[in-house]
């Protein structure tokens, strides 16, 4: 078959979708009689409807001695109830056909549910059930925990995982709950009691604590009636508040190194503290890592890999949460130019802060933002997802319907505004995974910060 294609050349681009996700004939926000604040957006093309629970207290509350009691809890809210048991609550579910989940972040947790239309009544008062009864009878606690033993215990394994959980340890610190894993920690895990479980969800699992997403063929109104039903034995209550301590400035640079032996390969973790969700310089910040390490033709990624050849893929990230956050980047290398690669990273940190970005550069990064974002909204779930994070951080409700204008609305000034002022070469916390024997002196040549020998534990 012949075409008039000339593939020599790269094909240029289209228009700049726009995007629209505000409409009031779809979307729509009701406050239930309970407190509970229901969003919902209508969506015709599929016979389901997708629940998604918020509930406003994530693992930040999480005492740091009882680290990962927040994802615990999660996984046992569909393990039994005063009224099913964990395998009545999942046949249920299966026999209706229904998906169910539940999650925990840092932020936040709660669970999900994807129902077909037909069968939403009786999803429904399933779901109820789990949100308003849990039980957390202790023969499921002991297997649950178990499971979440074995998980932390896999990871132990993997360089990737280790780095990334010796880092963010190092940036918030021992006494400050973000510095620890999701999952927890082997000990906390494992002192994590019933009674605790309980009393956690009593403070943090109630209606004026929580909001619901519903995206799918059903009417506002609808949903909210059947929901008020459903729902209607969940009492308001006073939400657990934790105080958050701020977090820590270490005033300078420090190299941790993890000894693995005989690896070759070492992961690389490199940055400092970051920014909280709702920072007024979001949007700058998002472009400017764009540019510097947050899609495939970013800075950090063309050099590494595309120019030294060190690694198949580096990049950068700007993890930005409730009570604060971190920058880093990240990526496996080869063992032989881990060096090389901590010395490239920091100088394309250096030159993106002193140097700023150029036009080209600033237009691609808005434009990669920009075209991915309808992705995100292709199914019920995605778009559930999406209003879920708007719920959780408190964001404006139009916020993805001014996403698009909000990006385009970054200027060059602002990137190089956002670079010098939030980028800190010269103030990095460096954690490798990697051959201690074999790296360690180079690493010390740089001059970068003491190396410092550790472990898992830190």
């Amino acid at each position: 078959m012949h075409t008039n294609i000339d593939r020599t050349k790269i094909p240029e681009a289209g228009t700049i979708p726009g995007f629209s996700l505000l409409d009031e004939t779809k979307l729509s926000r009701i406050k239930l009689s309970n407190g509970i604040d229901l969003r919902t957006y209508r969506y015709k093309k599929l016979p389901v409807v997708q629940l998604y629970l918020v509930i406003r207290t994530g693992a930040y509350s999480d005492p740091v001695q009882k680290a990962g009691m927040t994802n615990l809890l999660s996984e046992m809210l569909d393990e039994g109830t005063k009224n099913r048991s964990a395998l009545k609550i999942a046949d249920d579910f299966d026999f209706l056909g229904t998906h169910f989940n539940t999650w925990a972040s840092m932020d936040g947790c709660g669970l999900s549910m994807l129902s077909l239309r037909e069968h939403l009544d009786t999803s429904l008062e399933v779901v109820s059930d789990v949100i308003q009864n849990p039980d957390f009878p202790e023969n499921e606690l002991t297997r649950i925990r178990q499971n979440v033993l074995t998980k932390i215990l896999q990871e132990a394994d993997q360089p990737n995982v280790l780095a990334t959980k010796a880092f963010v340890k190092k940036i918030y610190g021992e006494d400050h709950p973000y510095g620890y894993p999701l999952l927890g920690t082997t000990d906390t895990v494992t002192s994590i009691e019933r009674g605790e479980l309980s009393d956690k969800y009593s403070r943090s699992f109630m209606p004026n604590n929580a909001s619901i997403i519903i995206v799918g063929d059903i009417d506002a109104k609808e949903i909210a009636n059947k929901l008020e039903t459903a729902l209607s034995g969940w009492e308001k209550g006073n939400a657990l508040s934790a105080d958050v301590q701020e977090i820590p400035d270490p005033g300078g640079s420090e190299i941790f190194l993890l000894h693995r032996p005989d690896a070759v390969q070492s992961q690389i973790r490199i940055g400092h503290r970051g920014l909280e969700r709702k920072h007024k310089d979001y949007f700058p910040v998002r472009v400017m890592n764009q540019v510097l390490g947050g899609q495939f033709t970013s800075r950090i990624n063309l050099n590494l890999r595309e120019d030294k050849g060190y690694t198949y893929g580096a990049s950068s990230l700007w993890d930005m949460r409730k009570f604060g956050g971190h920058f880093l980047a990240a990526g496996g290398f080869q063992g032989e130019y881990t060096d090389k690669s901590v010395y490239e990273i920091i100088k394309e940190f250096r030159e993106i802060r002193d140097k700023g970005v150029t036009h080209a550069e600033l237009e691609s990064a808005k434009e990669g933002l920009i075209r991915s974002l309808p992705r995100q909204f292709e199914t019920p779930s995605q778009i559930a997802t999406q209003l879920a994070n708007v719920a959780l951080y408190d964001l404006p409700g139009n916020y993805y319907d001014t996403f698009v204008e909000n990006v385009q609305r970054v200027s060059l000034e602002d990137v190089d505004r956002a670079a010098a002022m939030y980028i800190r070469p010269e103030n990095v916390t460096v954690v490798v995974v990697g051959d201690a024997d074999s790296i360690k002196t180079p690493l010390e040549y740089l001059g970068i910060g003491k190396v410092i020998l550790t472990d898992a534990q830190g």
